[in-house]
């Protein structure tokens, strides 16, 4: 077989070595992504147990949130309300206090709304 003949089995060589590389490249992808999912799950899980157990937040939902971005540090949302601005501190330091405890470098967004005992809606 001369060279010459030899495109089309050369073409679907490297079409067959270039479907390899992208499910090779989707599934590495799709591992990274897992691995980062799991481990924002296990955080969150970490920084609720002790919100939930402070006895300054008692009477608020705080719900930590956290998102991991493909670079840089956890993204910690703390959603939910609390009564007062007091409240609202202490659930901040609070999950600095794990975070730190944990050793792990949060960025922590606060979400939180003041509501009033008198706004708030019944559950």
């Amino acid at each position: 077989m001369p060279w010459g003949d030899s495109g089309p089995v050369f073409l679907a060589v490297a079409l067959v070595v270039l479907v390899g590389v992208a499910a090779f490249g989707g599934q590495y992808l799709f591992a990274v992504r897992s691995r980062r999912d799991d481990d924002a799950a296990m955080l969150q899980q970490a920084l609720t147990e002790p919100v939930a157990r402070e006895p300054a937040l008692a009477g608020s939902g705080i719900m930590p949130v956290v998102t991991r971005p493909w670079h840089g540090r956890p993204r910690v949302e703390l959603t939910g309300w609390v009564p007062s601005p007091e409240v609202r501190d202490a659930a901040l330091s609070a999950v600095e206090r794990e975070a730190r405890r944990l050793g792990r470098a949060v960025r922590i967004v606060d979400a939180l709304e003041i509501v009033d005992r008198g706004q708030r809606r019944p559950a």
